[in-house]
């Protein structure tokens, strides 16, 4: 993958110590990128872990999907928010037990970076359906895991958290410079490479690799854009953050790319507001 090609060998060596995504999710995501699968063959998978199941039930009925009706079933899950959705919330309840950690990560409240991965996932997918409604499903899983390499690292350097928090509360620099001068890399760069380890394609790779420089996505630029702007507006809210030094401006490039005026970045602040009040903590309790 073009996008991690010349990284430092010592990020191999974190990738290899990385556990795999458990067999019920990578089914799952395989599935669903099979036109012509059943949801029958679906839910086959999905039921086979209850946990997961009543996870799934619980975060469908939420006020956030606004559903008609109580969902008490699988297939009724999938047949009212379709099979992306439902993956997504496979994949949700999976990688929660990833950020589901008493360790301390620089420069996040203790359980904010989870917190900061919903609300980013929430801004996402409503940005998305303001700039491509077809694609929102995707733009909810690259808010989601776009910091995915960053509880890796708050878990693997604490040693060296004090100084990356240093290198940005006295020496100036941004989250990713004051990363690649005490360890030696990024957490987009490691979330990249994770990313691509669990075999998700390409243009989400691209998304977790260049979420703070859109610019630099290339020809998947779209959704790093969307992504980016999601991200800078939940940081500037104070969702699960607690260092000043890790907010980011917008990039005018990510602006452009989705079309959104800067006047509107108001409006789209106070929904990101609502939805995630009304429904971040359900998603925090995931078990």
């Amino acid at each position: 993958m073009l996008v991690h090609q010349d990284l430092p060998e010592k990020i191999i060596r974190e990738i290899k110590e990385i556990p795999p995504l458990p067999d019920i999710v990578v089914r799952v995501l395989k599935l669903t990128r099979n036109p012509d699968v059943s949801a029958q063959e679906l839910t086959q998978v999905i039921s086979q872990d209850q946990a997961l199941t009543g996870n799934i039930l619980r975060l469908c009925n939420s006020s956030y999907y606004g559903l008609p009706r109580v969902v008490s079933s699988l297939t009724q899950a999938v047949m009212y928010l379709g099979f992306y959705t439902v993956r997504n919330l496979v994949l949700t309840c999976s990688v929660s037990q990833m950020y589901s950690t008493d360790t301390e990560i620089y420069g996040y409240r203790k359980g904010g970076l989870w917190f900061h991965a919903v609300a980013c996932a929430m801004a996402s997918e409503i940005l998305c359906k303001r700039v491509r409604p077809d694609i929102h499903d995707t733009a909810f899983t690259a808010g989601l895991l776009h910091d995915i390499g960053q509880i890796i690292m708050g878990i693997r350097i604490k040693d060296t958290a004090e100084t990356i928090v240093d290198l940005m509360t006295n020496g100036g620099l941004s989250e990713i410079d004051a990363e690649k001068e005490a360890v030696g890399f990024s957490h987009d760069e490691l979330g990249a490479m994770i990313a691509d380890n669990w075999n998700f394609p390409e243009e989400l790779v691209h998304a977790i690799r260049f979420h703070q420089f859109p610019e630099k996505a290339q020809t998947k630029s779209l959704l790093t854009a969307i992504v980016h702007i999601a991200d800078a507006i939940v940081l500037k809210l104070g969702y699960g953050v607690e260092l000043e030094q890790m907010k980011h401006p917008i990039s005018s490039f990510a602006l452009k790319a989705t079309g959104i005026k800067e006047g509107e970045l108001d409006t789209i602040e106070e929904k990101v507001v609502k939805i995630v009040d009304e429904n971040c903590e359900l998603f925090m309790h995931v078990t």
